[in-house]
């Protein structure tokens, strides 16, 4: 599934930018592959691919769907520490003279300028979407730096981009800390058996606990010991026969989110574009439900 792991972020004005005019923007930060020389670059591309290849925005019900890609040149150290040893010893040589540490660093960039051309390739998709009912932009990354990038392209595309992160009233490692303490959730909500705690002053004093109850012992003592919980499995019913599963993380990233098998998308016999929709719309309605009962459960979402 994607989105499997995923961030948002708020919108800090309306959004007003049809998809045309936005595809149109897109395009000054098209992808384009790596130049032999390019060490990584990235941009836009079409959200069908080839079904679609000058559609930089994909649409349905409204919400705005984005692929970005990530090209790099895999390039080892090891590769250029294999050949600095002999260029090393043939330039002191010639120089008659060790050389200085900045002129070390200078021979290994050459090196490492010599083979970049040679590297292999590797590309990395991720997808952006945009949600003006809600105001939320969510990106398919745990990762803050990363979905930082990514917005960082959408505001030069666009020139300029108003958002914010995701963040709520109340911390939510005090929320989900009192859940598991208490074993009393908002209704619909109920306890995975997916637990990080890590104590707040010795961050190396930390537990896991994966595929168990989380009311055992083991559990209940490092709550005791002062521990707080940083990432909590949730499940939720959505009105489906199994809940959806998603772990929170005290950061607002939302990881290893799995929506119920039996709401599986379309069959194999279908376009890109049907496929595509029908995903997005499944994914759309579901975590539109999900957030309405999530973020008052969470104490409501941070004011501006």
């Amino acid at each position: 599934m994607w989105f499997r792991n995923f961030r948002a972020w708020r919108l800090t004005a309306p959004w007003d930018l049809e998809a045309e005019d936005l595809s149109a923007r897109l395009a000054s930060d098209a992808f384009a592959p790596c130049a032999p020389g390019q060490a990584e670059t990235l941009g836009w591309e079409a959200p069908l691919g080839g079904e679609d290849p000058e559609a930089l925005v994909h649409t349905v019900a409204g919400k705005l769907l984005l692929r970005a890609r990530t090209q790099e040149r895999i390039l080892p150290a090891s590769a250029v520490n294999e050949i600095l040893p002999e260029r090393l010893a043939e330039a002191e040589q010639k120089e008659g003279r060790r050389l200085r540490a900045a002129e070390r660093r200078e021979l290994a960039e050459g090196i490492r300028a010599e083979l970049l051309p040679k590297a292999l390739l590797r590309s990395v998709r991720q997808w952006l979407l945009i949600d003006p009912t809600s105001g939320l932009v969510i990106i398919d990354t745990a990762t803050a730096a990363r979905g930082e990038t990514l917005l960082t392209l959408l505001r030069g595309s666009l020139g300029n981009l108003g958002v914010r992160p995701l963040a709520f009233a109340q911390p939510l490692d005090g929320v989900l800390t009192t859940w598991v303490q208490s074993r009393d959730l908002p209704q619909g909500f109920e306890l995975g058996g997916w637990c990080d705690l890590e104590h707040p002053q010795d961050t190396a004093n930390k537990v896991r606990f994966r595929a168990q109850p989380l009311d055992e012992d083991d559990v209940v003592a490092a709550l005791d010991r002062g521990l707080r919980v940083t990432a909590l499995e949730l499940l939720w019913e959505a009105g489906a026969d199994e809940p959806l599963r998603c772990v929170l993380s005290e950061d607002g990233a939302f990881r290893r989110m799995k929506l119920p098998t039996g709401e599986a998308a379309s069959g194999d016999d279908e376009s890109a574009a049907a496929r595509l929709d029908a995903d997005l719309a499944l994914l759309s309605l579901t975590l539109n439900q999900f957030f309405a009962a999530l973020f008052p459960a969470l104490g409501g979402i941070a004011e501006d």
